[in-house]
This record gives structure tokens, C-alpha cells and sequence, in this order.
């Protein structure tokens, strides 16, 4: 009778889960878009508490500790804003106006190896796979740019409605940090007594997981955006700023994040010569190295208890259904589930 009531707990915990999923996949736009205020409040709410409690030890009241976090974080921005964005605004706007330059230049390349298969004395078989190939990855570059394209339009054109947002999550992270113990307690009042102190275990393996995610990856994009800037400045590589920037952010992603921020460095410093190519890609393999052996492993390998193959399978699933968002979320989402998952088995043996 147990084993039949454990087959009936998976089933219906296993249907629960993907109906989620596929719920999520179909209406993700919409979810995203009402939710958007409320997790941009909680990564605000996860970056600023530690500072709000440290202030909070010294006998600051918590509402005046985010208030002056605030305070501080927009007169940071604003400076940033002021000495160090017009640096990343003028490599954006000057790559902007050369890209049309740039995709010229790329397309007399091509063309130009094209015509030497075409003459070449290559077996029609192979020719006629190698162009096979080239068509479909010339139709995929051609989706990803106009979908970019469209998406990067969207943000300019929505810009007042982000601004609002960000605005709104500030207001909520302000409540949310304010009153958390407040709002913990009420939740926990929802579900049954039996439950709760394995909740209370469960919430905070999740919190744990959200904490190691959000500040390690931070600091650790920063860093190495950082790192990559310098690098592309000291060896000449044009637009070192704003790919400095992108290779930060991209590092964001496991695996694959450091070979997406490489190849448009790669790309545009092979346009200078193939020994600027050489150097650029040189800058991001020395900095990986430094990533892999002294950063991350100080700030977040490890601490979201996966394995390396689960890893990946997360980051491929999260991209194949959810795009760039997926690739990002996908790993500290399946740690979570796998946190749920264990304590509902725990629960139920």
C-alpha cells in the first residue's frame, strides 16, 4: 500500500512539474511581462540585504539602511553614468554606424571563399554539402540578427515603461527587505503544521542557492569584464569597452557564456588583421584561465550543488525553450527543483 501511494505521489508530483513547465513555455511573454517588477525587486532585494543588515548591526533602523543604500547606489550610477558610460556609449555608437562597414567586408570574404570552392577541383558531392551547410547557417545568422534586431528596437522603444519597472521594483524590494520576516511568517501560516519546519529547511537551500547565484555571478561578470576591457585596450582591439562589456555579461551563461562574449572580439579584430584576431582571442582564453582557476572557484563553483553534465543539460534545455533568459536562469532553476524534488522524496519515504 505505501509502495502505491509513493508511485501515485511521484506521478501526480511528475504531472504537476511539467504541466508548470509547459505552462511557462506557452505563456512565458505574458508571465514575464507581469512579473518582470517583482524579479527585478528580488535580485535588488538579494544584492542590498547583506548591507541593509551589516547597517542594521550598528544600530541603523532597517527602512533608513535602504534608503541610504538607495541614495548611495543612485549617486554611484549617476557617476558611472557621468566618467564611464560616455566611454562605452561612444564604442557603442561608433560600432553602430560601422556595422553596415563591417557586414560589408564580411560578405566580400565570404563571397570570396565561396568562388574559390566553386572553382576548386573538389568533388561536386562535397561541394554541394559544403554550400548545403553554408546556406543553412547563412539562414540561421540571418533569423538571430533580425530577431536581435527586433528585440533591441523593443527595449529602446519601451524604455519609458523599463524605467517605470525599475522604479516599481525598487518600491517593492524596498517592502520586501522591510518587512521579510513579516512576510516568511504569513507564508508559513498558509501551509500545515507537519510541513512546516521542512519548508523552513527547503526555503532556505533555495535562498542559499539564490544568494550563491546572484552575487557570484555578479561579481564574478564584473570582474572578468573587467579583466577582458583591459586586456582589449592594452593589445588595441577596437571598441575594447563595449566588448569588454559584452564578454562580462555573456560569462554569465556556464560553458558556453566565455565562447559567445569570444566571437565578437574575434570577429571585429580579425577585420584588422589576423594577428589583432590572434590577440583578441588570446585576451579571452588568458582571462577564462584566470576565471576558472582563481575567481570562480573562490565565489560559486560548487555551491549550486550540480554536476558539471547537469549543468550543461540545464543551460541547453533553458536556451532551447527559453532563448538567452533560459541559458541564464536555467541552472539555479533546476538547483532549485532538485532542492524540492529531494526534500518531497525525503518527505514521502
Amino acid at each position: 500500500m505505501r509502495n502505491v501511494k509513493k508511485a501515485v505521489f511521484y506521478i501526480i508530483l511528475s504531472l504537476i512539474i511539467i504541466s508548470f513547465i509547459f505552462f511557462i513555455y506557452y505563456y512565458n511573454d505574458k508571465i514575464l511581462k507581469i512579473l518582470s517588477p517583482l524579479l527585478i525587486a528580488v535580485f535588488i532585494a538579494y544584492v542590498i540585504y547583506p548591507l541593509v543588515i551589516r547597517f542594521e548591526r550598528n544600530g541603523i533602523k532597517r527602512s533608513i539602511s535602504i534608503i541610504t543604500i538607495y541614495i548611495f547606489a543612485i549617486l554611484t550610477i549617476t557617476i558611472f553614468l557621468v566618467y564611464i558610460m560616455p566611454h562605452v556609449a561612444s564604442n557603442a555608437k561608433e560600432l553602430f554606424y560601422t556595422l553596415p562597414d563591417i557586414a560589408e567586408r564580411y560578405r566580400e570574404l565570404f563571397n570570396f571563399y565561396v568562388s574559390k570552392i566553386k572553382t576548386s577541383k573538389w568533388p561536386d558531392e562535397v561541394k554541394n554539402v559544403i554550400f548545403g551547410e553554408i546556406n543553412t547557417g547563412t539562414g540561421l545568422v540571418q533569423s538571430y540578427a533580425t530577431r536581435a534586431m527586433k528585440k533591441s528596437l523593443a527595449i529602446l522603444t519601451s524604455s519609458i515603461g523599463i524605467f517605470f519597472n525599475f522604479v516599481l521594483s525598487m518600491i517593492i524590494a524596498y517592502y520586501l527587505i522591510k518587512d521579510i520576516e513579516n512576510i516568511k511568517r504569513s507564508t508559513l501560516m498558509l501551509a500545515p503544521k507537519k510541513w512546516r519546519n521542512d519548508l523552513i529547511n527547503v526555503g532556505r537551500e533555495i535562498n542559499s542557492i539564490i544568494t550563491n547565484f546572484i552575487r557570484g555571478q555578479l561579481t564574478t561578470a564584473f570582474i572578468v569584464g573587467l579583466l577582458e576591457t583591459i586586456g582589449l585596450y592594452i593589445v588595441k582591439v577596437k571598441y575594447p569597452f563595449i566588448l569588454g562589456v559584452m564578454g562580462g555579461i555573456a560569462n554569465i551563461i556556464p560553458y558556453f557564456g566565455p565562447v559567445l562574449g569570444a566571437i565578437p572580439a574575434v570577429a571585429l579584430a580579425l577585420l584588422q588583421s589576423p594577428t589583432k584576431a590572434l590577440l583578441a582571442a588570446l585576451v579571452f582564453i588568458v582571462v577564462q584561465q584566470i576565471d576558472n582557476a582563481f575567481i570562480s572557484p573562490k565565489i560559486i563553483e560548487g555551491k549550486l550543488g550540480l554536476h558539471p553534465i547537469t549543468t550543461i543539460i540545464a543551460v541547453l534545455v533553458g536556451g532551447e525553450f527559453f532563448g538567452i533568459w533560459g541559458m541564464l536562469f536555467g541552472v539555479p532553476v533546476t538547483a532549485m527543483i532538485k532542492v524540492i524534488l529531494k526534500r518531497a522524496v525525503d518527505i514521502i519515504v
